[in-house]
């Protein structure tokens, strides 16, 4: 029963770690344990002032707001309280990019860290010439009627797509080339005079190293802030539509996901369409490093699942535990995170005609980047690898080791002796053997072990023993018992198979499949390198955006850093946008010129 003991330690320490919070954080998460932690609550069973809870908004950063098709839309996105200052509240973040008719082009899951996240989007050349929304908030920011959500305005360029006729009835907002003098980029601007952006150099040739210093006269100013450096394009719209979201009242109260993703539902009954207490469900994230999670029903029916941890699987399994006579009762119903904010005005982009030389010179541009992608691709970094939550416990039983038998029953007989199949056909069960309770008489040994294969829980016996038991690699065997979660186990049987993808039957009203996508991954950004000048003499750099650094913090020191230009000559512009620790916002620009010589 040691492990038991440890376990109950492990639960105290992290209770005790929790506890370290601020005070108002405890207070928040206190209510929040009121309400038995779920996703949104119909705001009449919130028993207490929801003004007692802080505010929360996000606010967005990009690269640019002009993009061709084939070109990389790059964000940074800040996670904010009422004061600008980062908020302690959410761990995800979510930013989405729609059409006019509010058609989700992408939907991005981010966690969030020090109340920042990034990611990025290629604009593929399917997506038409239009004005769409980039949006982002937080689960808890949609409590907001006013800031549930920012909002900016992208204009996407398709040379790739010709226009569809368009009725006269539809607004036109007209993309016009406007050539402006080179003087008019000469000095640099700040919206604080201790900021100041300045480059070794006013004017560079092709692939010349450029060194870029921030000077911060604050002193350690903290936050978090994003860098970027592209070249001026010669476009001015005439769009002078607001770009402030409009207000979505909700009548529900949305929960801070402040741990990790929240994952909720309901089980109601099949005879009386209620919701039923009490119930335990089981999520399972498949993968090599799998997340398996078990919850409990509340007395409202509802149940959630706190994920913190990293995955790459795009479908998951919900399924309630029960036995199959039992569960055939009820019916899983997930909850939806689904943001609609309803479609808008259509409107139009008008092409200047004295653009076309331009957009087709970027047009060629941005396909000969394209195909050196290979070459010049951000490296994705992985997450972390989960361990199984039962860690080394037990014994494993590689079943390459011994003598293969047909199946499932004979292997459980002759290999794997630390746990048996008992019973035929609908009442076969697994057991496990407790060595140091041999007749069977401990106060945990009446109850079921927990049976899981490649992370899924077995509600179903019949899916593992008539398995080919040839496909399976391994089993886990623990033999003592097992909290976790809400439940304790006699034991666990862990079944690996060979192709890590067995997936109960979700035709079932008691099994469901969710689509959950993972969070975006982070990058080890590409960053062109020409100290040796004949590495990449023969391969084309027609960048125009020659840095994206969406993670500077300013400190005591001044920040510098560096990169090259590429072979297109213009006007570049160096922004730096975002908020320090005290909740300031920073903005500060400069200029640079590509000559060629």
């Amino acid at each position: 029963m040691c492990r038991m003991h440890l376990f109950f330690i492990k639960c105290k320490t992290r209770f005790l770690g929790r506890l370290i919070m601020t005070e108002k954080l405890f207070f928040i998460l206190f209510i929040i344990c009121g309400f038995v932690a779920k996703a949104q609550i119909p705001k009449q069973d919130v028993s207490v002032d929801i003004t007692v809870f802080p505010k929360e908004k996000v606010t967005l950063s990009i690269n640019s707001n002009v993009l061709l098709a084939g070109e990389l839309l790059q964000y940074k996105a800040f996670n904010l309280d009422a004061a600008n200052k980062a908020s302690k509240l959410s761990k995800v973040l979510y930013v989405s990019l729609r059409n006019e008719n509010d058609s989700v082009v992408f939907s991005h899951k981010l966690k969030v860290e020090n109340g920042t996240a990034n990611g990025d989007f290629f604009i593929p050349s399917t997506l038409k010439t239009g004005i769409y929304k980039l949006i982002g908030y937080t689960n808890f920011s949609r409590n907001n009627a006013q800031d549930a959500y920012f909002q900016k305005n992208i204009y996407i360029i398709n040379t790739f797509i010709k226009p569809n006729g368009v009725k006269k009835t539809v607004d036109t907002i007209k993309v016009k080339f406007a050539s402006k003098s080179t003087s008019e980029f000469s000095n640099g601007k700040s919206n604080v005079e201790t900021i100041k952006i300045t480059s070794d150099k006013q004017s560079y040739g092709f692939r010349e190293k450029v060194t870029l210093n921030i000077e911060n006269r604050f002193g350690n100013i903290g936050g978090n802030y994003a860098v970027s450096i592209r070249k001026i394009s010669p476009i001015e719209i005439s769009d002078n539509a607001p770009t402030k979201p409009k207000d979505v009242p909700s009548e529900v109260f949305y929960i801070p996901e402040i741990r990790g993703e929240l994952i909720s539902g309901i089980v109601i009954s099949r005879t009386d369409s209620r919701p039923v207490a009490n119930k335990e469900v089981s999520l399972t994230i498949p993968g090599k490093d799998f997340i398996f999670k078990i919850a409990k029903t509340d007395a409202n029916g509802r149940f959630f699942f706190s994920v913190a941890e990293g995955y790459d699987a795009e479908k998951s399994i919900v399924q309630l535990n029960d036995s199959e006579q039992n569960t055939a009762n009820y019916t899983l119903v997930m909850d939806k995170k689904d943001f609609e904010l309803g479609g808008t005005h259509a409107k139009l982009l008008k092409l200047d005609p004295n653009l076309k030389d331009w957009l087709e010179e970027r047009s060629v541009q941005v396909q000969v980047e394209n195909a050196y992608f290979e070459i010049k691709k951000d490296s994705i970094l992985g997450n972390k690898i989960n361990p199984a939550f039962y860690d080394n416990l037990g014994n494993v039983f590689l079943l390459d080791d011994y003598t293969r038998f047909t199946t499932v029953r004979e292997t459980f007989i002759e290999v794997v002796t630390l746990a048996a199949i008992r019973g035929s056909g609908a009442d076969a069960h697994f057991e496990v053997n407790n060595a140091y309770d041999p007749n069977g008489i401990a106060k945990f040994n009446d109850i079921p072990p927990l049976v899981l294969m490649d992370g899924m829980q077995i509600q179903n016996n019949g899916d593992l023993i008539n398995y080919n038991a040839r496909e399976i690699k391994s089993i886990r065997v623990i033999t003592q018992p097992y909290r976790y979660g809400p439940k304790i186990f006699s034991g666990i049987i862990a079944v690996e198979t060979k192709k890590g993808n067995f997936v109960p039957s979700h035709s079932k009203d008691y099994v469901e499949e969710l689509n959950l996508p993972p969070a975006v991954k982070k990058k080890k950004q590409y960053k062109a390198d020409y100290n040796d000048k004949s590495a990449f003499s023969r391969i084309p750099d027609y960048r125009v955006q020659l840095l994206w650094q969406p993670n500077v913090v300013l400190d005591e020191k001044d920040y510098v850093t560096s990169f090259y230009t590429s072979d297109v000559l213009g006007v570049f512009e160096i922004t730096l946008e975002g908020y320090t620790d005290e909740g300031t916002f920073i903005f500060a620009k400069n200029y640079f010129k590509v000559t060629g010589n």
